[in-house]
């Protein structure tokens, strides 16, 4: 049984949340191997061991992670990343992907940061010229995947976890590339922080307790301003001064743990979409979602494809059809097999409802039902003989197609 004098399993078990096992990101050096080596009694453990091959003795520490999961009786899942670049933010991705493509369900994967890791990320953050979000470093427990991200050593000294190892005789592989200042973050670790700490000794733990202090005024403006799940209504521009626009839309944008433009930017965007006319529809668009303001509130959407209008998309209804942006699904729960055209995006028809008596154009129809401007791009156009018999929402299908077709969509909201 391992054992230590200043590291307890049951107070980190006890800040986690209820699940049904554990996936730890094991890569050999000192804290990850603490953290194996705490958690290798638990139930329904898990480790996973990404190779980056970026340095010659990457094979090697691979066969280390393995023996020690293997004394340990805990399975170890080992991939291979294949790297753009040799930069942290790729390597990174690369581990994060993998996290993500092996996480079960109801899981929690979990990642050995500890003290010194929140130090030096709240300080690259204020170097460059993080907001309030940015000074909260490190989430100790996050929603991720279909599970959860945890750092449970987060509030540890790397020297504590040491301790513990050296205490039970536990080996650990020492990374030389640490020692390598051209990452900025080492250059924090090895040069910056060392200096801090002839002045002040408390460095580490006082710039925790910053991040600390930060995350507790985030969550309470969170709190405040009710973000959580809500598209930005316009109305809480009008109680702020326009200094404050840009800042309450980036604390919205953060609140999703999405990237944020620059400030400049931000104001652009809050402005464009304040003072547009209300019968334009505002729109941003950048790498990782875009924004769009729809009936007096900015919605944050997630990025799809255009649909090329001209082009036909067959379905036989014996079989699902699944739309292209992957926003939906259509079944047909008639007797007979049909085969019909599925289009997108088309401009000039109007369609005869089984709840009217008369044609109405899609446009009036979208209106009518309050059909959002993104969700219209992906809303299919069902054609049989050439002729539009159903959008696929219940209320828009031909009398002849009024129970037959069921459209299932995908919220794109973010």
């Amino acid at each position: 049984m391992v054992c230590s004098k200043t590291l307890r399993l049951k107070p980190l078990l006890e800040r986690l949340p209820p699940c049904e096992g554990y996936l730890i990101a094991y890569s050999g050096g000192a804290d990850s191997t603490a953290l194996l080596h705490l958690f290798a009694n638990i139930k329904n453990v898990r480790a996973i061991h990404i190779n980056h091959g970026l340095q010659s003795a990457a094979h090697s520490w691979q066969l280390h992670c393995q023996l020690h999961c293997d004394k340990l009786n805990i399975p170890l899942i080992i991939e291979q990343a294949s790297l753009k670049d040799s930069s942290e933010n790729s390597c990174r991705e690369a581990r994060y992907t993998f996290f993500k493509k092996h996480l079960k369900p109801h899981e929690i994967l979990l990642t050995a940061h500890h003290a010194q890791d929140q130090a030096e990320t709240v300080l690259l953050k204020l170097l460059r010229g993080t907001g309030i979000k940015g000074l909260c470093g490190i989430e100790k427990l996050q929603k991720f995947s279909d599970g959860y991200l945890a750092r449970p050593l987060l509030e540890q000294s790397p020297q504590v976890l040491k301790d513990y190892l050296i205490e039970n005789n536990i080996d650990w592989i020492e990374d030389a590339s640490n020692l390598d200042n051209s990452y900025k973050r080492n250059f924090i670790r090895n040069q910056i922080i060392p200096s801090l700490q002839e002045s002040f000794p408390n460095t580490i733990t006082n710039i925790s307790r910053s991040a600390h202090n930060s995350t507790q005024s985030l969550e309470l403006l969170n709190h405040l301003c009710d973000f959580q799940g809500k598209p930005l209504q316009l109305d809480q521009f009008k109680n702020l001064p326009q200094s404050l626009h840009a800042t309450l839309l980036y604390h919205w944008l953060a609140n999703k743990n999405l990237p944020t433009a620059d400030k400049v930017a931000l104001e652009q965007i809050s402005h464009d979409f304040i003072t547009a006319n209300m019968d334009k529809t505002p729109h941003y668009k950048n790498n990782y979602y875009q924004l769009y303001r729809w009936q007096q509130a900015i919605y944050c959407i997630q990025n799809f494809t255009t649909i090329n209008p001209t082009k036909d998309y067959p379905w036989h209804t014996e079989n699902t059809f699944c739309l292209p942006n992957n926003n939906g699904v259509l079944n047909y729960t008639g007797k007979d097999d049909l085969h019909l055209i599925v289009k997108f995006n088309q401009k000039g028809h109007k369609l005869k409802t089984h709840k009217h008596q008369f044609n109405k154009t899609i446009k009036q129809l979208f209106q009518d039902h309050n059909i959002p401007i993104w969700q219209r791009q992906n809303t299919p156009f069902i054609f049989h003989n050439n002729k539009l018999i159903s959008l696929g929402y219940s209320w828009s299908h031909a009398e002849e197609y009024k129970a037959l077709i069921k459209f299932k969509s995908k919220d794109l909201i973010m």
